[in-house]
């Protein structure tokens, strides 16, 4: 294998060498775009069923909501800190990941569609279509992007793009621990009305927060072809995967709430 010079430190040369990559089916192989592509297509396929399955849940008991954040910010935590250097458990926390993320996120839909229906708003073809047609417009903007040549996911690029998402996620810990108190803020601050300065700040964010998540996509394909290009073993493909995995899920979630957004406008 050559080195892999990657700007992931979990995908360092080192990492590679020293973890569970090589196993005995597939000693020798190498990792493919086509295989990388092959195991996100499975863990969106988990992440679907998982949504369809919180869809329904929650659409039938409401107050399965929040364990199921509860729930997915565990598991979360839990495969990011678990994983690495593993392509065993890249594996197999992508897809306990997957149908995590997948219930919450079908939760979620149902909460923010009841929201609208309250106001009789009603979203042509669904919230949660919508906000797959968005989803999959990020995915192949930013993968034209790339493509190009036009952002290239360097070290200088996914240093900026890490300070910025700690810094959201700060945001939003604690925006979700202010609004435990009742306290609203630009994030969890779905409920303001159209046209006010709540509204405004919120989408505002929404938007933010939805280039960011589609950033991310630049780094994921440039670690996916350094991987490649260096000659990594197969298995690695499952890290990769998940890397895809949870920015895809990131980017639906904030597909979902600009497509809210954009609905209420319509009020």
């Amino acid at each position: 294998m050559r080195n892999l010079q990657s700007s992931n430190p979990a995908l360092r040369d080192d990492v590679i060498r020293g973890g569970d990559w090589w196993s005995d089916a597939t000693a020798g192989e190498v990792a493919s775009i086509s295989g990388i592509v092959n195991k996100t297509g499975l863990f969106a396929f988990v992440l679907a069923l998982g949504g369809a399955g919180g869809y329904a849940l929650v659409e039938r008991y409401p107050g399965l909501l929040f364990p199921l954040l509860i729930v997915n910010l565990v598991v979360s935590l839990g495969c990011f800190f678990m994983m690495r250097g593993s392509a065993i458990k890249a594996r197999n926390f992508g897809f306990v990941y997957s149908l995590s993320e997948g219930l919450l996120l079908g939760g979620v839909a149902v909460m923010l569609e009841g929201m609208l229906a309250a106001r009789d708003i009603a979203v042509p073809g669904g919230l949660v279509l919508q906000a797959f047609v968005v989803t999959i417009a990020c995915l192949f903007s930013m993968l034209g992007l790339y493509r190009a040549g036009i952002l290239k996911g360097g070290a200088m690029f996914t240093r900026v793009l890490t300070v910025a998402t700690i810094g959201v996620i700060a945001a939003v810990f604690i925006s979700f621990i202010l609004s435990l108190f009742g306290l609203n803020t630009m994030i969890f601050n779905l409920g303001a009305e159209a046209g006010s300065s709540g509204f405004m700040l919120g989408f505002g964010v929404t938007i933010v927060l939805l280039i960011l998540a589609s950033l991310w996509l630049i780094v994921d394909f440039r670690q996916a072809e350094e991987l490649v290009k260096a000659g990594a073993p197969k298995e690695t493909e499952w890290y990769a995967a998940f890397g895809l995995i949870v920015t895809i899920a990131w980017i639906y979630f904030e597909s979902l709430k600009l497509v809210y957004y954009i609905a209420l406008t319509r009020e």
